[in-house]
């Protein structure tokens, strides 16, 4: 599924959490404000997964907040397992 993200929600805590999977702020943006590609997760949140134009892949985590407007509980550094579900997405575009 996609979802359309006009806004990140951000704090002191969230931004504190994704510096300890040493994440930049920047990092999600960049990933977050394009098409993005999501999976429903627990508790009504979305796990995106993308690459940074640096070619860093991240799983985030995020909270719908409003239309379009979304929370960042976490992002880290996607997983081998969860790797392939990135390649599996770009093979279909």
């Amino acid at each position: 599924m996609e979802i359309e993200v006009n806004k990140l929600v951000w704090d002191k805590a969230n931004k504190e959490h994704i510096n300890k999977h040493s994440v930049a702020v920047k990092e999600v943006d960049e990933i977050c404000f394009r098409k993005v590609k999501a999976k429903l997760a627990k508790f009504g949140r979305y796990l995106v997964m993308g690459e940074t134009k640096e070619g860093r892949k991240l799983t985030i985590i995020l909270a719908p907040k409003g239309e379009n407007s979304f929370y960042v509980v976490s992002a880290r550094d996607t997983s081998r397992k969860e790797r392939g579900w990135i390649e599996g997405e770009k093979s279909k575009s």
